[in-house]
């Protein structure tokens, strides 16, 4: 499409106006349609104007819309980003709800908790540790998860 732009526009420059006379006809359908001669007695002449064209401006206006083509291929890639960002945020999400859910399960079944110490022992949690993991735990779940 960004090449079609050009060709087209050298195209008709490079075309000389071979019809002296332009008419305008409305089908039956409400479409209208121009033509060098009239295609019904509803055919309307149309008078145009024209001039002689300048090379240098119609490549500047060739070249702002090829540039115009680029800012809003530019804006679609950086939509297309935001939208993978965000897509990507909302898998992260859903796997942070899934294991906040699977810790407040695990939590509330256990009757004891522990945490595993570095020599791979454990270190049981007391009443009130267990009460505080217990809460974070369900905390996680209301953070991450939407309902």
């Amino acid at each position: 499409m960004r090449f079609l732009l050009p060709v087209l526009l050298a195209t008709l420059l490079a075309t000389p106006a071979i019809a002296n006379e332009v008419y305008r006809t409305v089908d039956e359908r409400g479409q209208v349609v121009y033509s060098d001669r009239p295609l019904s007695d509803r055919s309307e002449r149309v008078s145009v104007e024209s001039r002689a064209t300048d090379p240098a401006r119609a490549a500047a206006e060739s070249r702002a819309l090829l540039e115009g083509d680029t800012e809003r291929e530019q804006r679609n890639v950086e939509r297309q980003t935001v939208a993978a960002a965000r897509a990507e945020q909302a898998g992260i999400r859903a796997d942070a709800c899934r294991q906040a859910r699977a810790a407040v399960d695990a939590y509330e079944r256990s009757p004891r908790l522990y945490e595993t110490l570095p020599d791979g022992g454990r270190r049981y949690l007391g009443d009130e540790e267990m009460i505080a993991a217990r809460a974070q735990a369900r905390q996680a779940v209301t953070d991450f998860c939407d309902d």
